[in-house]
């Protein structure tokens, strides 16, 4: 008979998801990629050894930073936005990509390696909103003290974000961080009046991009399907292709089509190749992946768990919808990977990471000690009884506590 607490259960649910999903990942990334890397590499596994590596790496850091104290990310929250801020004006200077430089290349002894600061800067602002919201919970529903600090801090990551540009993920990241505003207690009135406020930037951004321009028109109908309209039409093709059951792992026809069809549009090649079966089961684990984080989140020991949890939980149930949305034609284009499953390094370590840091706050609630009250004596207090905090986690409280 288990003799394990519900934290703990928690966690190791949490864990177990990430490694299906992973796992998927893997299969999906070979199977939608062989094509492309034996024509251009002469090697069908190509992308599933890189793929396999990240995959190794990132679950061993995951397990790892399950078990590194919850506070210790607490005292860290501030220094990493700083890095993260730092990391985002080098990829303005030093950056590479096509068409935009949303990577820094870093070259080692054996091999030069690329990280998207983007990825990072996302987890680092999670921890860091967090982090504020705890320092200033009384005047979070203030406007001048409490929302538009925070407000200067968040645009001015989106800001760097836009430069490179990459709208699709300052849009992602600004979702997010709002999304966290509200359950720290900001109004609802001052964050649709941000969302407004935000309009003329984004399209600022849109118009004096083609790209972005080209991708808005396309999901309007407006773009040839055999010009700038081909990505996405061949990707609603592969879902319509799959039926029920799908064509069988490795039998997809679109993967020939599609430049890149192991990165942004993957969750259209497991249409494909598995059915509506496959996508379904992948949707039911990001699902599942949801409850079990707010689930976490609405017991965590402390606000600063509760935030960090929850938004850790957002950060991927933001970026895995969005994904969706595009591959089902219901979004336009964003170039957003879909977590854990398609192919890239950095968007895979730091999402692993996150887990890590969601699992460590389901092991915070069986833990009485006072060794991370010891590393911040001014702001640590548990405050699940608090009323500010019950009104507070009441706004995630969907049934799923």
């Amino acid at each position: 008979m288990s003799t394990s607490s519900p934290a703990e259960r928690a966690a190791r649910q949490v864990l177990l998801i990430a490694v299906v999903l992973v796992g998927i990942g893997v299969v999906m990334v070979y199977s939608s990629s062989s094509a492309l890397a034996g024509s251009r590499f002469h090697d069908a596994g190509f992308f599933l050894n890189r793929q396999l590596m990240r995959a190794a790496f990132g679950l061993l850091i995951m397990f790892g930073v399950s078990r590194v104290p919850l506070a210790m990310w607490r005292v860290l929250a501030r220094p990493l936005l700083i890095v993260a801020i730092g990391l985002l004006v080098l990829v303005l200077l030093f950056g590479e990509g096509k068409g935009a430089q949303r990577w820094l290349p870093f070259q080692l002894p054996l091999a030069q390696l690329r990280f998207q600061p983007s990825e990072f800067a996302k987890l680092a602002l999670v921890l860091y909103l967090a982090d504020v919201m705890v320092r200033h919970r009384e005047v979070m529903t203030d406007w001048q003290h409490g929302l538009l600090p925070r407000l200067i801090i968040i645009g001015t990551v989106l800001g760097l974000i836009v430069l490179q540009p990459d709208l699709g993920t300052a849009l992602a990241i600004g979702t997010i961080s709002l999304l966290m505003l509200w359950i720290g207690g900001a109004r609802p009135v001052h964050l649709a009046c941000v969302g407004i406020a935000g309009m003329p930037g984004v399209l600022l951004s849109v118009f004096s991009s083609p790209y972005q321009m080209q991708r808005l028109l396309t999901f309007f109908g407006e773009a040839d399907p055999q010009g700038a309209g081909f990505q996405i039409a061949q990707a609603e093709l592969a879902l319509g292709s799959g039926g029920l059951v799908g064509v069988g792992l490795g039998n997809s026809m679109q993967k020939y089509f599609l430049p890149e069809p192991h990165t942004d549009f993957v969750f259209a090649f497991a249409g494909e190749e598995l059915g509506l079966f496959g996508t379904m089961s992948i949707i039911g684990l990001f699902i599942a992946l949801a409850l079990h984080g707010f689930r976490i989140a609405a017991g965590a020991r402390s606000d600063f768990g509760f935030y960090t949890a929850a938004g850790i939980t957002m950060m991927v149930s933001v970026y895995a919808l969005l994904n969706v949305a595009v591959a089902t034609g219901l979004a336009p284009t964003t170039g957003l990977p879909l977590p854990f499953i398609s192919y890239g390094g950095s968007s895979l370590l730091l999402n692993l990471c996150g887990l890590g840091i969601l699992a460590a706050v389901a092991r915070e609630q069986e833990d009485k000690s006072d060794v991370r009250a010891a590393l911040s004596p001014v702001t640590w207090r548990p405050t699940a009884t608090s009323a500010i905090s019950r009104r507070r986690r009441r706004r995630l409280n969907f049934g799923v506590g």
